[in-house]
């Protein structure tokens, strides 16, 4: 069983931010149809396709339930309806404006200051969820304690299937990486002066997303996006 499911944090189509991580991945995480990326200065065409590579591969999202494989008791129209449902009980919030920002290797749309209430819809959605996913693998489970985790760390990956997590979690859209530290200060300040309408207002926070992934080797498609209805 390789077909797996996550759920995201995903701007909204026709959306500012959702047309810069389209373009600047190079596809669209809805059809999953690749498409023109964009041309940034100081990265050739070959540079610019392998350090978004990765971002690429996962769509443009922020990590609310991590990818996991359906449990053999579960079908995926249950996910589909449970996540419906989730959503339909929440309601639409703002969170703090994005900023481009150095994460590890790794470049990312991250939140300008923390927000109480995106920690409580990641850890809401973690807990929601958790009986839909399918144990992890012991080679899943070596490879995650290749990151090198604390003992807490450790301990959520063993229990929800991933480590970053409640205290740990950090909202973040990935763009591209793993970078060395010049090359990945030099994105920063090239992508700043391009991003600068969506780093002026809030970020709106009304839905989540669905994305599937049919093997490991498949990129990430978004296959359902839910509305928060309560007002």
């Amino acid at each position: 069983m390789t077909h797996r499911y996550a759920i995201y944090f995903a701007p909204p189509a026709g959306s500012a931010l959702e047309a810069f991580g389209r373009t600047f991945l190079g596809r669209d995480h809805v059809t999953g149809e690749t498409v023109s990326q964009l041309a940034i200065e100081g990265f050739d065409t070959e540079t610019l396709a392998n350090i978004t590579q990765s971002a690429r591969h996962y769509g443009f999202h922020a990590t609310l339930k991590a990818p996991f494989v359906l449990k053999e008791s579960r079908r995926a129209e249950d996910l589909r309806n449970a996540v419906e449902q989730f959503a339909a009980k929440r309601s639409p919030f703002e969170a703090p404006p994005l900023t481009v920002s150095a994460l590890s290797r790794w470049i990312a749309f991250t939140l300008s200051k923390d927000s109480p209430e995106m920690r409580t819809l990641a850890a809401d959605c973690v807990r929601d969820f958790e009986d839909f996913r399918a144990p992890l693998t012991e080679t899943d489970i070596t490879r995650r304690r290749k990151s090198g985790l604390s003992p807490r760390q450790e301990q959520q990956m063993l229990a929800y299937g991933y480590p970053h997590i409640f205290e740990d979690f950090h909202f973040h859209m990935t763009l591209a990486g793993p970078l060395q530290s010049q090359e990945q200060n030099r994105l920063v300040q090239v992508l700043r002066p391009r991003t600068t309408s969506i780093e002026a207002i809030p970020l709106k926070v009304d839905a989540i997303a669905l994305y599937e992934q049919p093997d490991r080797e498949s990129p990430f498609v978004q296959t359902g996006r839910f509305s928060f209805r309560l007002a």
